[in-house]
C-alpha cells in the first residue's frame, strides 16, 4: 500500500456515465485484488518457499533423549509435521543438541548429520528419507592469472558448514547428498574469495580460480582447516610467501629460516652459528624438505642466509609439537618447503641488487596452459670485492718493497640454483621435474718474497751471495648440496589422490690445505768463478672429504573418505652411501740431492645403508568438537649386516571449546638413524654426516604436548607446554675432537639420554595495516651420559638451554607506497666450557682443568632490527622496491664466542715467587655489531 500522500488541483462536476465508468473500473480493480489476495494465499498454504522457511527459528536443549521426544519439541516451535517410515528411526541414537533461536534448516542439518538420514521441507511437513550415497566434488584451486595451485585454500560449505583444504598439490575433494544445491566458497591468504552454487546428481569437477588482491593481508574464513584452532596438531606453524616479509630483512634479504627463529620454542644459537635448535634439540635433528625430499645442510655464511630463496619459496609448513605420520628421520621438527610451480600464463620474474648478493628469478610458459617454468639464482660477491681490495693492497705493498713483499688474497663467496619445470597432461595429471644445487666456497692464499742480495770481502776475496726465500700458504673449503627429483601427481578418483617420485641427494664437503716452503741460495767468488748453488723445497698438502649421498623413491596416497575422515598412507626406500671421512695428506721433501715424497692415506670405511619407511594416517571429525589425528610410522635402517626396525605411534586431539578456541594433547615417538658430529658450533665443512652402526645405536624421542589456542578480538592466541625425553644422544667424548689421533668417529663419540620441557606461548595479529606477534619461551634443557665418558656421567646443561626467549615482530604498512619492519629478540645465553684453571703438569705442559661440562653461561642475546620499504609502481604491473635495513639497530655486543684472554689472575700458592696455577679471565667477541644495509628490486 502507497503511504505517500499526493495533493492534485480540484476538477470540474463530473458527468453521470463518467461515475458508472468509474464503478466499472472499481469493480474490476476489486475483484483483481481479491484475485491477487488467494494467490497469496494459496502459496502461502501450499508452497511454502525458503524465505519462510528461514524465519523459522528453533531453541533447544537436550542431552541424552530420544529423537521421538525431539521431533514433536521442533513440531510445535516450527508449525511443520515430520513425515517418515516409523522403521527408518528404528535404532536412532539418542540425540544431545543445544540450539538457540537457530534457523529450522540448520536444526535439522545438525540433528541427523551423524546418520544416513535427510531432512527436507514440502509443504507443511518436513519429509524424513534414507540419505542416498553421497557424490563427490573436486578439484584444484588456481591463482587466476598464474594457474599456479594454491596449496591450503580454504573450501567451506555454506548450508553444512563442512570444510576442506586443499593438498601440497592444489587438489580437494569434497561430500555431498545428491540432488541438493551446495554453496561452496573457496578462500587464501591475499586472495579475493570466490563463491559458487550448483546443484549436483553425481561425482563433479569444480575448479576455482582465485584472484589476488593486494588489500587483503589475510582471508579469515569460518571452517579454516590451517587455523590452530581448528587443525588437531599441536605445535604446527604454517607460513606464506607473504608472511615472510614480516621480519626485517638482512642484507635486502627476507628469510625463511629468521622468520622461524622469531617463534617460540626455536632457537637461533647465536650470530655466526647456524642451525635450528628446536626444543632443546641439537641442530641435526630438524628435517629439512624441499617438495618432499631431504636436504642436509640449509645455511649459509655461518648461517646468516639459508639455503631457500626467497624469491623461489611458495609456502612452508613447520611441525615441532605433534609429527604426522607422514613424517619421519628426526627427532625435533620438520620443514616442509614447497617452492613455486611456475606461472602457466605469462612471463614474470624480479631481479635484486643488495650490497653483498644478487638474485634473479624468471617464470613463465613453455606451452601455455601445459607447460611451465620457475627457474632463481642467488649469489654473493664478498669475493669479488675482497679481490679487489687486495689487489689495490699487493699493488703498494710490492710496489714499496721490489725484493721484500706479502701477496695476499682471500674471498667467500655462496650461490643457490633452483629450477622446476612442471607439465599438465590433464586435469587430473601433473609431472614436476625439481633441480636445486648450492654451495659455499672459501680460499685464502698468502705468498711471502724475501730476496737479498749482498757483495762482501773476506780473505782479500770478494764474494756474492744471494738468496731467495717463498713461502706459499694457501686453504680452500668447499661444501654444498644438490637434489633432483621427479613427481608425478595423479588424482586416480575423485577422492584419491597419489604422488610419486624419484630423488636424488647429496651433500660433500672438501677441505685442503697447502704449505710450500721454497728456499735457494747461490755464493759465488768473484765473476770468473763458478757459482755454488744451495736449494731446499718442502711441501705439506692435507686434503679432508665427506659426504653422503642418497638415491630413492617415495609413494604418497592421500584418500578422502567423506568430509570428516582422511586417510594417507605410502612408503619411501632411501639408499644412503656416506663417505664419513676421507683425509690425505702429501709431503714433498727435495734438499740438494736427495728428494723424498710420500702420500699417506686414512680414511673410514665407506658405508652403504638401506632406509625403509612404511606410514598410514588417519584424520578424523567426531563429531563438531573433536578432531583427532592417529598414525604409524615403521621403519627399518639396514647397515653392515644389522637391521634396526621401529614402529613410531603419533597421536593428536583437538576439542572445540567454542569456534574460537581449542584445546589439544599430542604423543609421538621418533627415531632418527643419521647424526651430525660438529668439531664447533660454525656450521663448517669438517661437520660429519654419519649413520648408526652395529656400535652406534638409533637416536629415539618421546613427546608430549598440550596447549589451549583461540581467537579473540582479531588476535591468534596460544600457549602450549611439551617435554620430550630422547635416547642415545651423541657427542664427543671429554678430551677428544673431531681430529683427534688416530680415533675413528665411533671411537670418538659416547651415546647418553636428554631432557627437555617447557612452555611456549604467543599473541599474533594477522591482518590490518598492523601486524605482528609477540612469543615468550621457558624452557629447559639437559644432558647426561650414564657412561661416564661425558662430564663423570652427571647431568649437565645442553648448549642451547636457553631458559628465556622473548620476540616481537610489527610491521605496519602506511599506504601503497611505504611500510615498515621490526623485530626485537631476547634470549637467555647459551652454555659452552671453559678451563676454570691453569697449572703445569708434571710432564712441565700447560694443562687445564675443568671440572664440568658447559660450566659457563655466555651474556644473553637481543637484538633489534628493523627495515623500510619503499615501493614505486610503474606501467604494466612493474614496480621497484627500495629497501633500507638495520641490523642491531642499538649495536648490543652479542658474544660470538668467548676465549681466554692473554692474562691471568695468579692463583694463592707459588714457588720460588711463581704462581703453580692461575685462573683465566675471558673475553667475549662480537662479529656483527650494527650492520646497515639497502637492496633494491625490480619485479616485471
Amino acid at each position: 500500500m502507497d503511504h505517500h500522500h499526493h495533493f492534485q488541483p480540484a476538477r470540474p462536476p463530473r458527468h453521470h456515465r463518467d461515475y458508472q465508468l468509474d464503478a466499472r473500473l472499481a469493480y474490476t480493480r476489486g475483484r483483481i485484488i481479491c484475485m491477487k489476495h488467494y494467490t497469496l494465499f494459496f502459496l502461502l498454504i501450499f508452497c511454502p518457499g525458503p524465505s519462510l522457511q528461514a524465519q523459522k527459528t528453533i531453541t533447544l536443549d537436550v542431552k541424552g533423549r530420544p529423537l521421538l521426544e525431539v521431533l514433536p519439541d521442533i513440531e510445535k516451535q516450527s508449525g511443520y509435521t515430520f513425515s517418515y517410515t516409523p522403521s527408518l528411526l528404528k535404532g536412532f541414537a539418542k540425540v544431545t543438541l543445544r540450539a538457540k533461536n537457530e534457523p529450522l534448516e540448520k536444526v535439522l542439518h545438525r540433528l541427523f548429520e551423524q546418520s544416513d538420514i535427510r531432512a527436507s521441507v514440502q509443504g507443511k511437513y518436513i519429509i524424513l528419507k534414507k540419505r542416498p550415497r553421497n557424490v563427490v566434488v573436486s578439484g584444484f584451486v588456481y591463482d587466476r592469472e598464474s594457474h599456479e595451485p594454491l596449496i591450503g585454500a580454504n573450501l567451506y560449505e555454506e548450508i553444512s558448514g563442512e570444510g576442506a583444504a586443499t593438498n601440497n598439490f592444489g587438489f580437494y575433494s569434497f561430500s555431498v547428498a545428491p540432488g541438493e544445491e551446495i554453496r561452496l566458497r573457496s578462500s587464501y591468504v591475499g586472495y579475493m574469495t570466490a563463491h559458487r552454487s550448483i546443484a549436483i546428481s553425481g561425482d563433479s569437477v569444480m575448479d576455482f580460480f582465485l584472484e589476488p588482491s593486494s588489500l587483503l593481508k589475510e582471508v579469515v574464513v569460518e571452517g579454516n582447516l590451517r587455523n590452530a584452532v581448528h587443525h588437531a596438531e599441536t605445535g604446527k606453524i604454517s607460513l606464506e610467501a607473504a608472511t615472510l616479509k614480516a621480519v626485517p630483512a638482512f642484507m635486502g634479504e627476507s628469510d625463511v629460516v629468521k622468520t622461524l627463529q622469531h617463534m617460540p620454542g626455536v632457537a637461533a644459537g647465536t650470530d655466526g652459528m647456524a642451525g635450528l635448535y628446536v626444543r632443546g634439540g641439537n641442530a641435526d635433528e630438524n628435517l629439512y624438505l624441499v617438495d618432499g625430499n631431504p636436504l642436509y645442510h640449509i645455511h649459509h655464511l655461518l648461517g646468516i642466509f639459508s639455503a631457500f630463496n626467497p624469491e623461489a619459496v611458495k609456502t612452508m609448513d613447520f611441525y615441532k609439537g605433534s609429527f604426522p605420520g607422514r613424517y619421519g628421520g628426526r627427532l625435533s621438527s620438520v620443514m616442509d618447503v614447497r617452492m613455486n610451480d611456475g606461472d602457466m600464463k605469462k612471463y614474470s620474474g624480479t631481479a635484486s641488487v643488495g650490497l653483498i648478493s644478487s638474485r634473479f628469478s624468471l617464470q613463465g610458459p613453455i606451452v601455455k596452459d601445459r607447460t611451465s617454468f620457475s627457474v632463481s639464482l642467488r649469489r654473493t660477491y664478498l669475493d669479488l670485492l675482497a679481490r679487489s681490495a687486495m689487489f689495490v693492497l699487493n699493488r703498494r705493498n710490492k710496489k714499496k718493497d721490489p725484493l721484500n713483499y706479502e701477496h695476499m688474497d682471500f674471498g667467500y663467496y655462496f650461490y643457490d640454483f633452483n629450477a622446476k619445470f612442471t607439465h599438465r597432461f590433464s586435469d587430473k595429471s601433473r609431472i614436476y621435474l625439481s633441480v636445486y644445487d648450492g654451495k659455499d666456497q672459501f680460499f685464502g692464499e698468502s705468498h711471502t718474497i724475501d730476496k737479498n742480495e749482498t757483495t762482501y770481502v773476506q780473505d782479500d776475496k770478494e764474494f756474492l751471495y744471494t738468496s731467495k726465500y717463498e713461502d706459499n700458504i694457501s686453504i680452500n673449503l668447499g661444501w654444498g648440496n644438490r637434489m633432483a627429483s621427479v613427481n608425478w601427481a595423479y588424482a586416480i578418483h575423485p577422492r584419491l589422490f597419489s604422488n610419486a617420485t624419484l630423488v636424488y641427494s647429496r651433500y660433500w664437503s672438501d677441505i685442503g690445505t697447502s704449505s710450500e716452503l721454497i728456499q735457494s741460495s747461490t755464493s759465488q767468488y768473484a765473476k770468473d768463478t763458478p757459482p755454488e748453488r744451495k736449494s731446499y723445497y718442502a711441501l705439506y698438502h692435507p686434503i679432508y672429504r665427506s659426504g653422503i649421498e642418497d638415491v630413492g623413491y617415495r609413494l604418497e596416497m592421500d584418500y578422502a573418505r567423506d568430509n570428516r575422515h582422511r586417510i594417507r598412507f605410502g612408503t619411501a626406500l632411501l639408499h644412503h652411501h656416506f663417505r664419513p671421512e676421507e683425509s690425505r695428506v702429501y709431503n714433498g721433501l727435495k734438499d740438494g740431492q736427495i728428494t723424498k715424497n710420500d702420500t699417506i692415506t686414512y680414511a673410514d670405511e665407506n658405508i652403504g645403508v638401506t632406509e625403509l619407511s612404511l606410514y598410514a594416517e588417519d584424520e578424523m571429525d567426531m563429531g563438531k568438537r573433536w578432531k583427532v589425528n592417529a598414525g604409524l610410522h615403521l621403519s627399518g635402517f639396514f647397515v653392515q649386516g644389522r637391521s634396526y626396525v621401529s614402529a613410531q605411534p603419533r597421536l593428536s586431539a583437538r576439542y572445540l571449546l567454542s569456534p574460537d578456541f581449542s584445546v589439544k594433547a599430542s604423543f609421538g615417538k621418533m627415531h632418527q638413524y643419521v647424526h651430525l658430529l660438529q668439531n664447533s658450533y660454525l656450521s663448517a665443512p669438517t661437520d660429519l654426516w654419519v649413520p648408526v652402526t652395529r656400535n652406534i645405536k638409533p637416536l629415539s624421542s618421546h613427546q608430549f604436548s598440550a596447549g589451549i589456542y583461540g581467537k579473540y578480538q582479531g588476535f591468534d592466541l596460544s600457549a602450549e607446554a611439551y617435554y620430550k625425553k630422547s635416547t642415545n644422544q651423541i657427542d664427543y667424548k671429554d678430551g677428544v675432537g673431531l681430529l683427534t689421533g688416530n680415533l675413528n668417529w665411533e671411537q670418538r663419540v659416547a651415546q647418553g639420554v636428554g631432557v627437555s620441557y617447557g612452555l611456549e606461548m604467543m599473541a599474533r595479529k594477522r591482518f590490518g595495516n598492523t601486524t605482528g606477534w609477540v612469543g615468550y619461551t621457558l624452557s629447559w634443557a639437559n644432558r647426561r651420559f650414564p657412561g661416564g665418558e661425558i662430564n663423570q656421567g652427571k647431568t649437565f646443561p645442553a648448549r642451547y638451554d636457553n631458559r628465556h626467549k622473548l620476540n616481537a615482530v610489527l610491521s605496519h604498512t602506511f599506504n601503497k607506497h611505504f611500510d615498515i619492519n621490526l623485530s626485537w629478540m631476547y634470549a637467555s645465553g647459551n652454555n659452552t666450557t671453559l678451563p676454570e684453571e691453569q697449572y703445569v703438569d708434571i710432564n712441565g705442559q700447560q694443562a687445564s682443568y675443568i671440572q664440568e661440562r658447559n660450566n659457563f653461561k655466555m651474556p644473553g642475546y637481543q637484538r633489534l632490527d628493523i627495515s623500510v620499504n619503499y615501493y614505486r609502481h610503474k606501467k604494466k604491473g612493474r614496480m621497484g622496491i627500495w629497501n633500507f635495513s638495520i641490523y642491531n639497530v642499538y649495536a648490543h655486543h652479542n658474544s660470538f664466542i668467548v676465549l681466554p684472554s692473554e692474562g691471568f689472575a695468579p692463583g694463592p700458592d707459588s714457588i720460588d715467587g711463581y704462581p703453580q696455577h692461575s685462573y683465566p679471565t675471558y673475553q667475549s667477541y662480537c662479529i656483527f655489531p650494527f650492520i646497515p644495509s639497502f637492496s633494491y628490486t625490480y619485479t616485471f
